[in-house]
This record gives C-alpha cells, sequence and structure tokens, in this order.
C-alpha cells in the first residue's frame, strides 16, 4: 500500500500523468539500443565493454523518458533523467548482443535491453519528492585547477546551470555574497597519448560539498574523465565538461538528501477509538517520506502521535486530507503540528 500512495504522491507532483499505465512493481519492458565507444590504442576488449555500457545506459534513459508524459512540461525532468541514468545498473534485468561491428575506428554494438520499471518508479519518486523538499539553499560552485594551463570554466558553468535549472539559489564565487553550500572541486589533467592527430587526456577531479556556517563537509566525490581532441589542452576541457555533466545528476541527489533533514512533527487526534487510531497510525507508517511514527498517549478518543519526516507540516497535512478510506477535519497547522478530528473511518 506503501507503494500505491507513493505513486499516487509522484504523479502529482508531476503535474501530468504518465503516458498508459503505471507499471507494476515487477514489469520489465524491452529495448533494442545501439551501443557505441571509441577505439583508444586498439583496445577491442575495452571498446567492447564501453558499447555495451553505452548501450545499457540508453535503454535505461529511453525507459525513463516512457515514464514521463511531456518533457518540456515536467519541472526538473532533464535532471532527474540523468540521475536514474548514473543507477542504470540497478535497472537492467538482462540484455542479448544481436550484433557487433567497427565503423571508422568506433565498436558498435546492437543489444537488445530487459529494463525494470518498476524499480525505477520508485527512484523517480524519491528523487522528485528530495528535489522538491529541498528548499532554497544559496549555493556557490568554485572549481580550482593545479596548474593555470587548465581552464574550470567550462565544468563550473554545466554545474551552475544545472543548479539554477533544478531551483536553487546560486550565487557567484567570486561576489563574495554569503552562501550556504560551497561546491568546492580540485582538478588535474594528464595526456595518455596521441592516435591519428587526435589527443587522449584525463582529468582527475575531487569534489567536496561544504556546508558554510559549519563547515561540515556533506559528501565528497573522486571522478576521472578521458576527453579527446586535437590539443592536450581542448582534450582536458573537453574531459572536464564531460566530468560536470556526470557530476551534476549526482551533486543534485546529494544535495536534496543532505539538506532536506528529518523532523519530527506531532499529529494531536480527537474523536477517534482505539481501534481507528491503529488504522490512522498504519495509514500514516505506510505514507511516504515518513518514519519513526510513535504513538505517545492515548485517552478518552484523544491521542498523539509524532513522526519523523522530510514533510512540513502542511504538506503532511495535505497528504492526510487525501486519505480516502478516512473522513477527517484537519483542525490547525502550525510549523510542527497538526490537529485532526476523525468523523468516520470506511
Amino acid at each position: 500500500m506503501k507503494r500505491f500512495f507513493g505513486i499516487c504522491l509522484l504523479l502529482i507532483l508531476l503535474g501530468d500523468p504518465v503516458a498508459g499505465m503505471v507499471p507494476n512493481e515487477g514489469e520489465t519492458i524491452e529495448l533494442q539500443v545501439l551501443g557505441e565507444a571509441f577505439i583508444v590504442d586498439g583496445n577491442m576488449a575495452q571498446a567492447r565493454e564501453m558499447a555495451i555500457s553505452d548501450g545499457l545506459h540508453q535503454a535505461v534513459e529511453q525507459a525513463v523518458g516512457s515514464l514521463v508524459y511531456s518533457e518540456t512540461r515536467v519541472e526538473n525532468y532533464q535532471l532527474i533523467k540523468d540521475s536514474i541514468r548514473l543507477r542504470s545498473a540497478g535497472y537492467v534485468s538482462g540484455y542479448d548482443i544481436n550484433n557487433m561491428w567497427v565503423e571508422q575506428n568506433i565498436y558498435k554494438v546492437l543489444l537488445t535491453v530487459q529494463v525494470k520499471q518498476g524499480a525505477m518508479l520508485d527512484d523517480l519518486e524519491e528523487l522528485r519528492l528530495n528535489l522538491k523538499l529541498a528548499g532554497d539553499p544559496r549555493v556557490s560552485v568554485r572549481i580550482l585547477a593545479s596548474s593555470s594551463r587548465l581552464a574550470t570554466g567550462g565544468m563550473e558553468s554545466i554545474l551552475n546551470d544545472g543548479l539554477k535549472r533544478a531551483g536553487y539559489n546560486v550565487v557567484s564565487s567570486q561576489s563574495g555574497a554569503e552562501t550556504d553550500v560551497l561546491v568546492l572541486g580540485e582538478v588535474s589533467s594528464e595526456k595518455l597519448g596521441s592516435y591519428q592527430g587526435l589527443i587522449s587526456c584525463r582529468v582527475n577531479a575531487e569534489i567536496n560539498v561544504v556546508k558554510t556556517d559549519t563547515k561540515e563537509v556533506l559528501t565528497v566525490h573522486h571522478l576521472q574523465q578521458t576527453g579527446v581532441d586535437l590539443t592536450e589542452t581542448a582534450a582536458a576541457e573537453k574531459a572536464l565538461r564531460q566530468a560536470g555533466e556526470k557530476l551534476l545528476p549526482i551533486l543534485l541527489t546529494d544535495l536534496a538528501r543532505n539538506l532536506t533533514e528529518p523532523q519530527e512533527l506531532t499529529v494531536e487526534i480527537t474523536n477517534a477509538s482505539y481501534q481507528q487510531l491503529i488504522a490512522l497510525r498504519r495509514r500514516l507508517q505506510e505514507t511516504p517520506m515518513v518514519e519513526a511514527v510513535q504513538l505517545r498517549e492515548y485517552s478518552g478518543g484523544k491521542a498523539t502521535i509524532t513522526a519523523e519526516t522530510s514533510l512540513s507540516a502542511p504538506q503532511l497535512a495535505d497528504e492526510i486530507v487525501g486519505w480516502n478510506e478516512f473522513t477527517l477535519v484537519i483542525n490547525r497547522v502550525s510549523q510542527h503540528k497538526i490537529e485532526l478530528t476523525v468523523t468516520f473511518i470506511k
């Protein structure tokens, strides 16, 4: 039942219905995709594995798209899709290789992939809720390079633009304005080799996400990315931009989870029998984003329940009035308390 109401809440937040029926928890779909990878230094085995991985990513991305009615009408669609794409291995239940060939130094693999849509829908729900609940923190991005020849502007722009699109209040690291969260990165690069006039370069990045008031490090990420271009500088900058694109969905997910801290809310109930109270408590436990539901007191039809949740009191009250199996009256909602009266339970 918790899954059923979680799906309903997801569809409300998305604003438009999913095209077709919501997939069952275990539903699997099949997709045919073409994976590609550049052959580096003649390493065919590595290129084959990278092409397969690319194909699996594409299959998951297509499956995510099929769950959403319209990309242009859903806030943060692309960012949520990217976050899901990072977890692609967990959604693939199997795949078959239909064909493999090499074309202009690119290894190509035609795959039929089985994707678990039910598990994907659970994570879409979680990510969408966390992004919505993240609030309005002021975020600043600062990327420092080990060498003055390594330009970091491309990576910073990708992160800044992505954070803005997700609704965060992004302030320039050069403005001197106060921030709540600092995304601090240190990057370096190294030349790997060259092939037919193209130079391959790898960048290493360490990214720390820090709460500026307490200096607490929320998360640390280590990334490596390879770029290929005509010059070493261009290859390194391309790798940095790709690292930024790879980091962005991870960063958004971490920010939403770390900045949405659970709080304890109190629900005071009147006119409830003990049997009705047990049903209400069970239903509250099944609500997405609600944990640790405890009955604190019951006497004469009055009860006090506490719950840990990332939802605000008004958001939880909105959930409660939507419970079709109950008829309830919300009497009062404050910052940390909901007061309600039970009139009927079906």
